[in-house]
């Protein structure tokens, strides 16, 4: 479990967090929504370690935690495999037969079979992205955190993207936290939707989605965004 509490974060004048408290359950998904600006990125680089807090507590115990940006963040004189396997050389540095099955497997896994060779540059977007995401499942971690990784993408590839997401977790559980501030994007794959508001931010809603993500057709999709849209709305 990861527990935050009292948590508060101001840059300069400007106050972000003040004393907001989350709880996130082990192998839950969890979106966090809101506007944009209203410190939702900042939740997440607090728990990673990217950030300190104010003032507040923050618990978890994590052996490997994997973060997926909103940006690929590629190496581009790395090949896809090259990029994936980056984060295993600490893991297993000496043993370069098992980091690249690792990597050819989650290769397949993000539907990339035939461009396992191709450098960034070579690639679309949503490629890149999926190449991100395969490289944080490469380290097998127990927490991941994710920053609006499919912003950038149109709603086909958004759903492909979500789609891989979904397989790769049913495979095994992770405490996976997604910002996003689409909804239906939320709704997609959250166990957990925590609506954010107003700065400093407050939650305004927690919702939990009560179907397995397989069993979410767009007529249910519709309405569970429909519902979080008359309990967020504000005069």
């Amino acid at each position: 479990m990861i527990e935050l509490r009292n948590i508060s974060k101001s840059y300069d004048d400007l106050g972000v967090l003040n004393n907001l408290s989350f709880n996130f359950h082990a192998g839950e998904f969890v979106c966090i929504c809101g506007p944009s600006g209203i410190g939702k990125t900042t939740l997440l680089q607090l728990i990673a370690g990217l950030e300190q807090p104010d003032s507040g507590s923050l618990h978890y115990q994590s052996h490997k935690l994997a973060y997926v940006f909103q940006e690929p963040r590629l190496i581009p004189w790395c090949n896809v495999i090259e990029n994936i396997e980056i984060g295993l050389y600490a893991l297993m540095p000496r043993d370069k037969a098992s980091r690249r099955k690792t990597c050819n497997q989650l290769a397949l896994q993000v539907g990339l079979d035939g461009f396992q060779h191709y450098y960034p540059a070579q690639l679309s977007g949503g490629m890149k992205q999926r190449v991100s995401l395969a490289r944080a499942f490469a380290i097998d971690p127990d927490i991941l955190l994710l920053d609006e990784p499919f912003s950038s993408l149109n709603d086909e590839l958004r759903e492909d993207l979500c789609r891989y997401l979904i397989d790769l977790l049913a495979q095994k559980p992770r405490t996976s936290i997604m910002v996003t501030h689409n909804i239906d994007e939320a709704v997609r794959l959250a166990d957990r939707i925590i609506f954010l508001q107003h700065r400093p931010c407050k939650i305004v809603l927690e919702h939990n989605i009560d179907k397995a993500p397989a069993d979410r057709n767009w007529k249910y999709r519709m309405e569970q965004i429909e519902l979080i849209q008359s309990l967020t709305k504000t005069d």
